[in-house]
């Protein structure tokens, strides 16, 4: 190391260890310091001290701290910033010494939106077991922005959403289509019907899905598609809710909406609902797997995407970005 080397690492940055520079960014991340302290089993007073370390050694405070909240200051941002960079490519450092042939390093953190979760983790997961039986699998539910924002934080390293991760940071691939079939409740002239065209559906007494949650716009009847722009519609959007809830809302409050197919067997048994098949174009979405391109990891999901494509013969799905004829 050069002198030039020298004066710019300070004696007391020098001191400031990788696990401090973990305690300031997650306290930037939860915004309080008690709540860190439990998660990391430490006291508020020792995570407190660590912080005001970082914070010498920088030369600059990271933090207003108020009863209230914790807050970074517009200098902690950018600092704080730059050292979940330094975090990003020390997890790099950490995960390429490891000298393991395991996939994803032994442990992937998978995530999901609530939409997807209860009907399609269970066959992710048992292919993910079948292919990769040595690597452990974490899940985690949400909504798409929550989901999204823990990938890019590095808090989960694949995402599972019905939207294309238009991202710099994130690779993104289709892994299957699923169509949608109506759910009604069973007073509604529809429930009548063993199938339906998707012309028939009315924009009356129906609940669209929010976007990012749901079908593809171009594949929904005219009437339903101008009623989304239309906040005086006699329709409900609904947004981030799990299926089970959109299936007791039809069941007690009448009207009808679309779910997908992999749900429709367990939502049939509602009380006052009838599932209908939709015949020609069916609505469909799209289910896509993310992750940061930064990953050290982008042979295995690759092979993972691969591996997941395969529900659309195991569930009888339609191919990914083709239309339903």
């Amino acid at each position: 190391m050069n002198r030039t080397d020298r004066t710019i690492i300070s004696n007391k940055l020098s001191a400031v260890s990788i696990r401090d520079f973990l305690l300031v960014t997650t306290v930037w991340k939860r915004s309080s310091f008690r709540v860190v302290a439990r998660e990391l089993g430490i006291s508020p007073s020792g995570l407190s001290h660590q912080v005001r370390k970082v914070e010498e050694a920088l030369g600059t405070t990271l933090f207003e701290r108020s009863s209230q909240q914790v807050k970074a200051t517009l200098e902690g941002e950018v600092l704080l910033s730059h050292i979940q960079d330094v975090l990003g490519v020390v997890g790099k450092l950490d995960l390429l010494a490891v000298k393991t042939s395991r996939p994803f390093g032994g442990h992937l953190k998978l995530g999901a939106i609530s939409t997807i979760g209860a009907y399609v983790l269970p066959h992710v997961v048992n292919l993910f077991e079948a292919n990769f039986p040595d690597v452990r699998i974490d899940l985690l539910e949400g909504k798409t922005e929550g989901v999204t924002q823990r990938l890019r934080g590095s808090e989960i390293d694949m995402m599972l959403s019905c939207c294309f991760a238009d991202n710099a940071d994130l690779e993104t691939k289709p892994l299957f289509t699923e169509r949608f079939d109506l759910i009604a409740n069973v007073a509604h002239p529809l429930a009548a019907k063993t199938s339906i065209n998707v012309q028939d559906l009315d924009a009356s007494e129906f609940m669209t899905m929010a976007d990012g949650e749901g079908y593809s716009e171009d594949t929904l009847p005219a009437a339903i598609r101008t009623t989304q722009h239309d906040y005086n519609a006699c329709r409900t959007e609904i947004r981030g809710l799990s299926l089970e809830t959109i299936g007791a809302l039809v069941s007690m409050k009448g009207g009808a909406s679309m779910v997908p197919s992999l749900a429709s067997p367990r939502l049939s048994t509602f009380p006052n609902v009838k599932i209908v098949s939709i015949s020609g174009r069916a609505p469909q979405r799209t289910i896509y797997a993310s992750w940061r391109r930064s990953s050290p990891h982008q042979e295995a999901f690759h092979q993972l995407c691969h591996i997941l494509s395969e529900m659309q013969a195991v569930c009888d799905l339609p191919i990914a970005g083709a239309s339903s004829l």
